[in-house]
């Protein structure tokens, strides 16, 4: 594994460099899309940014308050130790408050940063496993069936024992994840209703979290409810909040304009001073 890009003079890790290719990603696809939605790009800027930023302090809060031994200012600052769910749910919240006070409709937006959370994921758990993190799943038994798919980070930033190998778990959903973020493109144009790609994507990311996590070591993070972590536990939402997004997706009224999640081109600057 190569958990540090370089080491002198500063040090850069492998996992920061992803999560950055993964951010500039986002954000060209992001820029594409709003463009064919008659919206500015200006706006993916600005959501990438509160990403960037919301997620990375709910990653590291979520670790510190669910996860870590001590919630120290050091801890805080640390590059180690961030929880995915943590972060997506204070960036989601802050990139909602963001569209809302500008006045764009919801559904369409979600739709449109779909693809991107699932390709900005996979490239973050990419990250993880280049570094050997330690988000590694269980050890492989030499005689179980898919012991070919496991392997050994000897050189992580959390090292396996000499001779064990363990399940690539990051590796399993960065596959699933990149698979995700194809479909979704692929199928951004086909539903006439905003909201029903954006479930696609709750349901599918939040299934392959759920099963991989039975896979997963659990690294002292504590069992909640009949045995589930709370990432199994916040997977299982993401599903059933799929299944209501859905619902409300095929039963609201479509406002008018908003067909295909494409809204209405803005009028020229010239048509606007006349008035």
């Amino acid at each position: 594994m190569w958990p540090y890009v370089i080491r002198e003079p500063i040090e850069i890790g492998t996992y920061g460099v992803m999560m950055a290719v993964g951010f500039l990603t986002a954000s060209w696809w992001l820029g594409r899309d709003l463009r064919r939605r008659n919206i500015d790009p200006a706006v993916g800027d600005m959501t990438i940014m509160i990403a960037i930023v919301l997620g990375v302090i709910g990653s590291k809060l979520a670790y510190l308050l669910t996860e870590a031994d001590s919630f120290t200012l050091k801890d805080f600052v640390s590059g180690a130790g961030l929880t995915w769910h943590g972060g997506l749910i204070l960036a989601a919240a802050g990139i909602i408050g963001y569209w809302l006070s500008k006045k764009f409709p919801l559904p369409v937006m979600l739709d449109t940063v779909s693809p991107m959370l699932a390709s900005g994921y996979a490239f973050g758990r990419l990250g993880c496993l280049i570094s050997g993190d330690g988000c590694y799943g269980v050890t492989c038994q030499p005689s179980s069936w898919d012991h070919f798919m496991c392997m050994a980070f000897p050189n992580g930033i959390v090292p396996t024992a000499p001779g064990v190998v363990v399940h690539p778990t990051p590796l399993y959903e960065a596959v699933s994840n990149f698979v995700l973020a194809g479909i979704l493109w692929k199928l951004r144009k086909r539903f006439k209703r905003p909201g029903i790609l954006f479930a696609i994507y709750l349901a599918w990311s939040g299934f392959s979290r759920f099963l991989v996590e039975f896979i997963r070591r659990s690294d002292g993070r504590p069992d909640r409810l009949l045995g589930l972590r709370d990432a199994h536990l916040i997977a299982l939402l993401q599903v059933v909040l799929a299944l209501a997004v859905v619902g409300w997706a095929i039963w609201r009224s479509l406002p008018p304009g908003q067909e295909y999640g494409v809204l209405p081109a803005p009028a020229p600057k010239s048509a606007r001073k006349k008035r």
